[in-house]
């Protein structure tokens, strides 16, 4: 957080802001001279969120530039200050469809036929469309549910979590492997990459758990988000069901932080398949500005930019 401290030096009022954050238990402190004497409360406000932008942009980052960390930072600010000055029922209205869309978008690119027209029908008119499988309808209700279970939740990423997403992501459709690590070794239809063996996915899943805990204040927080989200997918921990909990919990990552959530259209579907492959190779060259983009585009489309 930043925030306007006073200090009085030689009988002449100093300004700063100052930057806190806590890393590895303890406080680390940045601080910024903007002047003496009074300074309006317009100019202090712009300029944290000035310094906010700077500090990120100078974050320790392997994958995104200073102008990529910039641009983050900026569409964050921007889609924070729309959503301040949303009425109540122009934030619901604007919740409603844009869940409605990542729900009908995460489905879609795993391959559920269902429309948007159609999964609207299922999530805000409860009615359910002719000519369309239980399993479909089950992962559309689903996944709504995941939704309001990441938004509810107010703890940290833990491995109890992450368990508990799969399990309604998977309930009703395969109780049997509902909330649990897959116990067979499995390969990506099309794809050439070697997932882990089954025996090793609990330890892996614990092994990034510490590694996010790790690096949660080293990182950028939008770059931990894909990071891990790309991680856990490589080392699909479960038979089904991957690609959307990879999914929300970045965006769960995300939203701790303030960002606003990616909805990743179908009609990137291909795009983004071969971004998480190349991922899966540790090559994050591809994800990184594909999701940046979406990010951009989504708020475009809401009017949030």
């Amino acid at each position: 957080m930043v925030y306007h401290e006073k200090r009085s030096v030689n009988g002449k009022t100093q300004n700063y802001l100052i930057h806190s954050q806590r890393s590895n238990g303890k406080i680390m402190k940045k601080s910024k001279f903007i002047g003496y004497g009074r300074i309006p409360g317009e100019k202090i406000e712009k300029g944290k969120k000035e310094f906010e932008i700077e500090l990120a942009s100078t974050k320790e980052s392997k994958y995104l530039t200073r102008e990529q960390l910039k641009q983050v930072e900026q569409l964050k600010q921007q889609y924070q200050k729309s959503l301040d000055g949303l009425h109540k029922e122009e934030l619901f209205q604007l919740e409603k469809t844009f869940f409605t869309e990542l729900t009908y978008n995460s489905n879609a690119i795993e391959g559920n036929t269902l429309s948007l027209e159609e999964t609207s029908l299922i999530l805000n008119e409860h009615l359910t469309p002719e000519g369309k499988t239980l399993r479909e309808i089950h992962e559309v209700k689903n996944h709504q549910e995941a939704i309001d279970f990441v938004r509810a939740f107010k703890g940290d990423l833990s491995e109890e979590f992450i368990l508990k997403l799969h399990k309604i992501i998977l309930k009703d459709i395969s109780e049997r492997f509902a909330g649990a690590y897959r116990k067979t070794d499995v390969r990506i239809f099309g794809s050439s990459v070697r997932l882990p063996t089954h025996t090793i996915v609990s330890q892996l899943v614990k092994n990034l758990i510490y590694w996010y805990k790790q690096n949660k204040t080293k990182l950028s927080q939008f770059e931990i988000a894909i990071l891990v989200s790309m991680k856990l997918v490589t080392i699909h921990p479960f038979v089904d069901g991957n690609g959307r909990v990879s999914r929300l919990i970045m965006n769960f990552l995300l939203s701790k932080r303030g960002y606003p959530w990616i909805n990743i259209y179908n009609k990137q579907r291909l795009k983004y398949l071969n971004a998480v492959r190349k991922a899966n190779d540790e090559d994050y060259s591809a994800i990184f500005p594909l999701l940046i983009g979406s990010m951009e585009e989504n708020l475009q489309s809401f009017n949030l930019v």
